[in-house]
């Protein structure tokens, strides 16, 4: 099993690729993933680069309108391959972590972090939003909570 915060570098790693799809910095990314998994022989670097071709140009297919709802639908994969390859090239991790932080310098505003994943553990509240405010407001119990601005009901 592996650690959190590799679980959680395997989800930068698969935004940032999914994310770099159809932009400049696409054939750095490329580049950059195909080495880290030709360290398990080079057949299989070819192999994920045959498949990273093919997955940038689902994207590209799609683009402007169905882009995101494709790299959404690749990141679950992508995500559980370069989980895969932490497990089996542990020493793969420092790499790895450099194309993230590559990738997401170059990516245009906007694709940078263009998904997120929220979880709330052992009984916890979770609120998150995107690209927007969130405005939450706790009433004390037995209060009824002020009307939300927007007319929406308050949160309570």
């Amino acid at each position: 099993m592996l650690a959190e915060s590799l679980t959680a570098l395997a989800g930068a790693g698969a935004t940032a690729l999914i994310g770099a799809m159809a932009t400049d910095v696409w054939q750095g990314a490329r580049g950059g993933v195909v080495r880290l998994f030709g360290r398990g022989g080079e057949d299989r670097g070819e192999l994920i680069g045959a498949q990273l071709d093919e997955d940038a140009l689902l994207v590209g297919r799609a683009e402007p309108a169905g882009a995101d709802e494709v790299r959404a639908e690749l990141l679950p994969v992508w995500r559980r391959r370069l989980l895969l390859l932490l497990e089996e090239h542990p020493d793969s991790e420092g790499e790895l972590r450099e194309l993230v932080a590559r990738l997401q310098g170059g990516l245009p505003d906007g694709r940078q972090v263009w998904t997120q994943s929220n979880t709330a553990r052992d009984h916890g509240t979770l609120f998150a939003v995107q690209g927007g405010n969130l405005h939450y407001h706790q009433a004390a119990e037995g209060q009824v909570p002020p009307p939300a601005e927007d007319g929406a009901e308050g949160a309570g």
